[in-house]
């Protein structure tokens, strides 16, 4: 057989095999099963009772100004944030426990109170709602109190108003069974705004 018929034969069997190759890639691929699109979300979400999120912050008011990360762990019954700024470094870590909430400055002094709002307002100078946001973050109003709720067109809170404050979600995923915010604003009157954005969620 001439070499340049053998070599020609040669390219051509190779091109067949990669084409029947492809091909089968094609098939198999369309034949795969899609995964199915996350559910709407539920009218009533359940509580978030266990939570680990990391992420970023902000709270100001007319006065003053904080930004940094934090770090919250909550159980039922108990609550553990840490605050750090921008740079990393520490700057207050807040327990609540049912005893009630003790925070510890970067300098090493600790502060009590019944509450987590007197607490922060006595320390930070702002009164940050972290018996509401226990709820609020989960996308339900706080028991027994009056609200307002507005849904988007996938079911999930869109804007939520509750102890005078007015909040907006934002950044929805769907992780472990459920629709999480990624970004809450939260604002009371003109005085006091805050940001958070949540990194990364880890559910129990």
């Amino acid at each position: 057989m001439p070499l340049a018929l053998s070599l020609r034969r040669c390219v051509g069997g190779r091109r067949a095999r990669a084409l029947a190759l492809l091909l089968t890639v094609l098939v198999v691929g369309g034949c795969a099963p899609l995964r199915p699109p996350p559910p709407a979300a539920t009218a009533q979400p359940a509580p978030l009772t266990n939570f680990r999120l990391e992420g970023r912050f902000s709270v100001k008011n007319a006065e003053q100004a904080y930004t940094g990360g934090i770090r919250w762990a909550h159980d039922a019954g108990q609550d553990e944030i840490l605050l750090t700024a921008p740079t990393g470094q520490g700057l207050a870590q807040l327990r609540r426990e049912p005893g009630g909430v003790v925070l510890t400055t970067a300098e090493g002094r600790s502060y009590t109170a019944p509450s987590a709002e007197e607490l922060t307002e006595h320390v930070l100078g702002v009164r940050l709602p972290l018996e509401g946001l226990t709820y609020w973050l989960s996308g339900r109003p706080r028991p027994g109190a009056a609200h307002t709720l507005v849904r988007d067109a996938e079911g999930r809170v869109e804007r939520l108003e509750q102890d005078g404050w007015r909040l907006e979600y934002g950044r929805y995923r769907f992780e472990a069974g459920r629709w999480l915010a990624g970004r809450l604003f939260a604002r009371r009157g003109e005085e006091l705004e805050l940001r958070l954005v949540v990194d990364q969620w880890e559910l129990p």
